[in-house]
């Protein structure tokens, strides 16, 4: 009976985690270009200019082209 319960218990969360899972998203993320451009222009004109490379860029999120609202 305990282990009955139980799998029930179980089967229940596995179909509650699933249709949460199947939600699209509402944004998507995307380069913020305008900080990347704000650090290169700063790092050009320091006293001490050095060349920047963006092994992970800074991301933004923006809303997804399905769900944008007119």
């Amino acid at each position: 009976m305990k282990s009955r319960c139980q799998l029930y218990l179980l089967i229940a969360t596995a179909v509650l985690l699933t249709a949460c899972s199947t939600t699209p998203p509402q944004y998507a993320m995307e380069p913020d270009y305008d900080y990347i451009q704000k650090v290169e222009a700063s790092s050009k004109h320091s006293t001490h200019a050095a060349k920047i490379y963006w092994v992970n860029p800074p991301m933004k999120r923006a809303q997804s082209p399905e769900n944008q609202q007119d």
